[in-house]
This record gives structure tokens, sequence and C-alpha cells, in this order.
């Protein structure tokens, strides 16, 4: 059943009947801004929603007010808890990037001439790292400090970012790749023909805002960047394959307003 916003106002007389069964579905609430959560409504209160999305098998917690939200729908299968796993899951949109595992992303077609449409597209990228200079005495709209495990699909920072707002990034840290292959944020040059970004190291901190589009961001050590879409700022290791990894980077995130 989807409640549109002309009707958005029985949604806070349904809530507390609904809430108990939608718990154990796959609700979707989707926000003014164009952002899209996808996960379980767990309860409603003070005119605002609490939904658990699920990222790589771990829930984080959203507060949603009823004043951002367009639309709310309450999947009505029963799909239990979703992770990138579940791509065999009834859903009642398009998968969202929490369902969909890095397994099944093309592998880039060797024929350069082929069709790019099989080719994770990449997001403009600046030619040089940010400078504190600039900066940091701008004041942030959010700022987080998040910990990016290597084996993880993608991470949520929970941010949710607007297009056109600048994004600073700067990383630490290390991952294991497997085979005692010990890369930092800015990647190691080993060949890699499943990674998000085939021309950018392997390993290397990534990132993507919002979950319905490939346009990836090379990170590394440093970056800054103009958000291209409104959405939930994921972060993750350019890699095809996640599994054997482990460590973590530590990811500081900054979000100012546009230039």
């Amino acid at each position: 059943m989807k409640i549109r916003k002309p009707i958005l106002d029985l949604v806070i007389c349904l809530a507390v009947v609904l809430l108990t069964s939608a718990a154990a579905f796959a609700d979707t609430i989707k926000l003014r801004d164009g952002s899209v959560l996808k996960g379980k409504v767990v309860s409603y209160s003070q005119r605002k929603f609490t939904i658990v999305v699920y990222i790589g098998g771990t829930g984080s917690q959203h507060v949603i007010p009823v004043e951002e939200i367009e639309s709310v729908e309450f999947d009505s299968s029963d799909v239990g808890t979703v992770s990138r796993a579940d791509v065999g899951a009834p859903a009642a949109t398009a998968p969202s990037r929490a369902e969909i595992p890095r397994d099944n992303i093309p592998a880039p077609i060797p024929n350069e001439t082929a069709a790019p449409r099989d080719e994770p597209r990449t997001a403009p990228e600046p030619d040089t790292s940010p400078s504190d200079a600039n900066t940091s005495s701008v004041p942030a709209i959010a700022e987080k400090t998040v910990s990016v495990a290597g084996a993880a699909d993608w991470t949520s920072t929970e941010i949710r970012v607007q297009k056109g707002q600048r994004i600073i990034i700067s990383a630490t840290g290390e991952v294991d790749l497997g085979d005692n292959q010990r890369s930092g944020p800015e990647g190691l040059s080993i060949a890699d023909n499943r990674k998000l970004i085939a021309a950018r190291p392997t390993g290397a901190l990534i990132a993507v805002v919002g979950d319905d589009n490939d346009d990836f961001v090379f990170v590394g050590k440093a970056t800054e960047f103009t958000s291209p879409h409104n959405g939930i700022l994921f972060l993750s290791v350019n890699e095809g394959n996640l599994k054997d990894n482990a460590g973590a980077f530590v990811a500081r995130v900054r979000v100012l307003s546009g230039r």
C-alpha cells in the first residue's frame, strides 16, 4: 500500500496499527529532497518516523520528520532483514544500493569500442586535494568520522547531502585485500577487472551519493567534490571481491554549502 503526500496525514492515524506488522517488511520512505530510505519502519512518535536501514548486514537508524517525507510505502511482502546478499528477495521497487552485492556488478568489457553502458560511470573529480586553508574556516553543515570496513560492500555515513553541496573527505588506516596485500586509502597498483572505478588503484577509498546510480567518486587519502545528486553518502573500497578483506579505513567527512 503506497501512501502519497495528499493523504500523508492519514499515516499518523494508521502508523500505530501498521508499524507492528510493517516491522517485518521492507519499507520505503521517499523524501522531498529526492532521497530514498529502504529498510524497516520501527516506530512513529511526535510526527517522526524511525526507520532502520541495513547496510552490509548492519542496521543504521534514521529519524525522519513528517515534513520531510514525500511518501511512505509499506511492503506487503515479508522479506525480513534485507542485506546486500539478499538479491533474490522480492522488493516493491528497484533494488537499492544496500541490496546489490558487489559480485553482481558486470566485469568491464575488454573491447574499448564496446557499448559503454556496462562500464561504471565516474563523477567529475577535482585535480587537486582539498586545501585546509580554504575550507577550515567554512562552517560545516554536517561532519562525521566513519569507520569503513574493508569487507563491507558499502558503509553508510548516515549523512544526507543535497546536489551542489561540497563534500570533503580525508582518510587514514589500512585494509588487507587478501594474500597479505595491504593498502592504504590511496590504493595499490594491482590488477582487478571487477573494481568499480577501473582507472583508479585497487583497494582505494571510494564514495557514491545515493543508491540508484553508478557515479562513483575516487577519494583516496583526501578529496573534495560537489555532490551530483541528493541522497545518502556511502563509502567503500575499490575492489571487486571484498569477502577476504580485513581491516578498515577511518574517514573524516565534512559537508559544506555549495560554492
